[in-house]
């Protein structure tokens, strides 16, 4: 019996893990499939895509990536939303740390209402400020231009949840470590460059994948804001594309490709951190 066991538990186990692996192969097929489907469609000539948008091209055609390039400046559009949203990033995590760190690691009797303020920023609808933030910003609009202005707005709008979830993750850290710090003559400045910082590496790099794809597809404040060609964001170049009578698919399509690009390499640079991120605390010890 002992055996028939074993072998029915093997059994299972095969087919457990083999139910899994074709659960993630059908998962990994869900998220490629649209991303080369885009970049195959993109190189395929018009008229094949209009006869059959499924299809497998039949010869490649790259001139339209020079085309939207060149002739309706895409190369522009995607300096500007790197330009705007590195920055945004950056300017937010330097605010969220520090925040988070008074909030979670300083002990202070306003800490949490201070916290519970900023959480409100999440309730907010932000297409319900975009008036009032454009009328407020008309003078920094006139005084710094607008794609300087609109950082504004992006990093007020990123401050909640990134405090959120840094000061989280800075709870969780242990205090011997800091209290190690301290008593070999770390004074506040070197506690949070030298040790919370790179303790908190995982809860960053969740926050900069979030945040800089969140400004990367932004679009409503973009549209309000970014008013001039040359100030123009990956999004705004994607309307150009579309009129009252159609829709240039082969320019769209090759525009989302490259659009896509720096969002994978991003993930791909910080994937270990943001791994170590979600799975933090789920094994003790």
């Amino acid at each position: 019996m002992s055996s028939r066991s074993n072998i029915a538990a093997i059994a299972f186990l095969k087919l457990k893990r083999g139910l899994a692996v074709v659960l993630l192969m059908g998962l990994a097929i869900s998220v490629l499939y649209p991303l080369a489907w885009t970049v195959m469609s993109s190189i395929r000539n018009p008229q094949e895509f209009f006869l059959n948008p499924w299809g497998l091209p039949t010869s490649i055609n790259f001139s339209v990536y020079k085309k939207v390039w060149n002739e309706f400046y895409v190369g522009r559009a995607l300096l500007n939303s790197l330009t705007i949203a590195s920055l945004t990033v950056i300017l937010s995590l330097a605010f969220s740390l520090t925040a988070s760190f008074a909030i979670a690691r300083m002990r202070w009797r306003f800490s949490n209402v201070v916290l519970a303020f900023l959480l409100t920023g999440l309730m907010i609808p932000g297409h319900s400020t975009i008036i009032p933030l454009y009328l407020t910003l008309i003078p920094v609009i006139e005084a710094v231009g607008a794609k300087n202005a609109i950082l504004i707005p992006y990093v007020a709008g990123t401050l909640p949840i990134s405090v959120f979830i840094i000061s989280s993750y800075m709870r969780s850290l242990p205090n011997s470590v800091e209290e190690a710090a301290i008593i070999d003559g770390c004074n506040i400045r070197q506690l949070f460059f030298r040790i919370i910082i790179p303790m908190s590496l995982p809860a960053v790099a969740s926050v900069t994948i979030f945040n800089f794809l969140g400004v990367w597809n932004e679009l409503m404040l973009a549209l309000v804001f970014l008013t001039k060609n040359a100030e123009q964001t990956l999004p705004l170049a994607l309307l150009r594309f579309s009129g009252r009578f159609g829709t240039q698919w082969s320019e769209t399509l090759a525009t989302v490709s490259i659009a896509v690009i720096p969002s994978i390499l991003l993930y791909v640079i910080l994937q270990e951190k943001l791994i170590k991120g979600m799975t933090a605390g789920s094994v003790k010890g």
